[in-house]
């Protein structure tokens, strides 16, 4: 049985990661002003290598027409490409380009940066043991 404790707790975690998820995007230096949206497709395409326009939009519920929009943006920018897939010629895949592959590395750094920054500013050694404890804890929610 789901308790009211169970309630608030999920009601506050949803919102710190929330907020969390927010301000790491609003940290990382974003000179082509790319939208959540392009990034957003720039990380899954770090989790499997090659995708279909059509599963990119299954993946991140964003319709065909705007998904168009974001993958033309980020081939101009150089950061995708795309080519006809091996097993059937009228599909084309998506891939990560060498420059791509790149600022998702550089954007990873800096977010990660930007945590390691506020822990050492704002947490003890002891916070710091707390919050490594309740990641182990957390990442449970990740394996069910």
């Amino acid at each position: 049985m789901i308790s009211k404790t169970d309630k608030i707790v999920a009601h506050d975690l949803r919102d710190l990661i929330t907020r969390l998820y927010k301000r790491l995007h609003k940290e990382i230096s974003n000179t082509e002003q790319m939208s959540v949206a392009e990034q957003n497709v720039l990380y899954q395409l770090t989790l499997k290598a090659h995708l279909l326009p059509s599963e990119l939009c299954a993946q991140l519920n964003i319709s065909s027409q705007y998904m168009s929009q974001v993958l033309n943006r980020l081939e101009d920018l150089k950061f995708i490409a795309r080519k006809s897939s091996p097993s059937d010629k009228r599909k084309t895949q998506v891939t990560l380009t060498k420059s791509g592959r790149i600022k998702i590395s550089d954007s990873r750094k800096e977010r990660e940066q930007w945590l390691a920054d506020m822990l050492s500013k704002n947490y003890s050694t002891e916070d710091k043991a707390a919050i490594k404890k309740v990641i182990t804890l957390l990442n449970i929610l990740t394996e069910q």
